[in-house]
């Protein structure tokens, strides 16, 4: 199972951006995005949300327990 940072780490990949772009989209510091990238800083739900919006992502796409109980439903992701 991936962990928040390991998820953030993908989606900076998968979205061809550094922490510091990403930073830019959310609104947040640079600093802040690194530590959040790294596992160093958990993520508040209010800031998980905004990320998976903000990215196109699944509701809960971020939380581990969340992702761990969810059956197989609607993905919203368009290239997955």
């Amino acid at each position: 199972m991936n962990t928040q940072h390991q998820k953030l780490t993908q989606l900076l990949e998968e979205n061809a951006i550094s922490e510091e772009d990403f930073a830019y989209c959310l609104g947040i510091e640079p600093a802040q995005a690194i530590r959040l990238c790294l596992g160093k800083k958990a993520l508040t739900p209010k800031l998980a949300r905004q990320i998976e919006q903000t990215f196109s992502k699944p509701a809960y796409w971020l939380d581990e327990a969340q992702t761990q109980t969810m059956t197989n439903g609607p993905s919203f992701d368009l290239f997955g």
